[in-house]
């Protein structure tokens, strides 16, 4: 078994600093405020072309053969810089295999960065038709900032149900970096009951000052303003999409037991 990685004495201050704003409701939310007119305001094009132009990311390991024959990187690509997202993605049924018998192993509801223990999923994370995808909507050389394997479970109190459906009702928009890119793929079967993944489509543009204060969204307001875009996405095992996490994104509460895995990539924020 791997020794832990040790933390340097700067992720270590970011780290506490995340953990006090998290006991400060207030400030958090000024902090997120903050962060976002940082990374997403009106300089936001400039940076990501600085970014670009002068990027010294250390090139990502690309698997030899990809696992999505079918992938097309072009319409892929094209689809992210006008929709925001981009459906298309089919798990082979030996890596979904692969990854059920690894979630079912494990008495955990959630692995944080399954790609440095779990083969399938480093598979995935380095796959080479993957990577450009990222490497391209982004403009440079990746960074896989985080994955994630989580099984996601109904609540069978009809009181907790209303109150999740409440709490969940809202659309956000992730603050992550000047540019970033997440893939989802669904392990389990989605449908409308299986908490599918909703999406506002072509929102992950330029951010009005408004929108900057406050990442959220509700479920009213989004119909109001995008009622024509708002994309709910099902789809069977294996089922995967790209979506910039600068979209008005949400996960939908579920009536049943679901098991997704994401992986998300940065224009040049380093993991903690």
């Amino acid at each position: 078994m791997n020794s832990p990685t040790p933390v340097s004495a700067s992720d270590h201050f970011w780290l506490e600093i995340k953990k006090y704003l998290n006991r400060k409701q207030g400030l958090l939310s000024a902090a997120r405020a903050i962060r976002a007119i940082w990374l997403l305001g009106p300089w936001r094009k400039l940076l990501v072309k600085y970014h670009q132009r002068f990027n010294h990311n250390e090139p990502l390991p690309r698997t030899h053969n990809s696992l999505f024959q079918e992938l097309n990187v072009d319409v892929a690509v094209n689809s992210l810089r006008s929709n925001g997202y981009s459906p298309g993605l089919q798990l082979p049924e030996s890596q979904i295999a692969e990854l059920l018998q690894f979630s079912n192993g494990s008495n955990k509801r959630k692995h944080r960065n399954p790609h440095l223990f779990c083969e399938p999923v480093r598979q995935i994370a380095h796959d080479p038709k993957i990577i450009e995808v990222a490497s391209r909507y982004l403009g440079a050389e990746p960074i896989l900032y985080q994955t994630d394997l989580y099984w996601t479970y109904p609540t069978t109190d009809e009181e907790k149900y209303q109150r999740l459906l409440a709490q969940k009702s809202r659309f956000h928009y992730d603050v992550g970096d000047f540019r970033s890119l997440a893939v989802f793929i669904y392990l389990t079967d989605v449908a409308d009951d299986c908490g599918p993944h909703v999406v506002i489509e072509s929102t992950h543009q330029t951010k009005s000052a408004w929108n900057l204060l406050s990442r959220f969204l509700t479920d009213q307001a989004a119909k109001q303003k995008y009622g024509d875009r708002i994309r709910v996405i099902t789809g069977k095992q294996g089922f995967g999409f790209f979506e910039d996490l600068t979209c008005y994104h949400k996960h939908s509460v579920s009536r049943k037991t679901r098991l997704a895995l994401t992986i998300t990539y940065m224009l040049q924020r380093n993991p903690l």
